[in-house]
């Protein structure tokens, strides 16, 4: 069982990876319609409202791809550092 940690380790994280750069290549969250028809109709607490959320949604995705490519970083790690030494 302890010899399936390691390679386990490096597949999860080529797959991680992977995943990270899809995330990273998909468009980042773009303002929508009600948010260019609030600022058209010079409703202040209806943009300010959205803004708010597009940029929590913004910050949400950089979290996530922050997250990915780190559990990467440590999955490779961990499956680097588990293997025995051979010999």
């Amino acid at each position: 069982m302890r010899s399936l940690v390691p390679p386990l380790c490096l597949v999860l994280s080529l797959l991680l990876l992977i995943a990270g750069f899809i995330l990273v290549s998909i468009d980042r969250p773009e303002p929508t319609v009600a948010l260019h028809a609030a600022t058209a109709a010079d409703n202040e607490k209806q943009r300010d409202l959205l803004e708010k959320q597009l940029e929590h949604k913004r910050f949400q995705r950089r979290v996530l791809i922050g997250a990915t490519f780190g559990m990467s970083l440590i999955l490779g790690a961990t499956g680097f550092l588990a293997m025995k030494p051979s010999g």
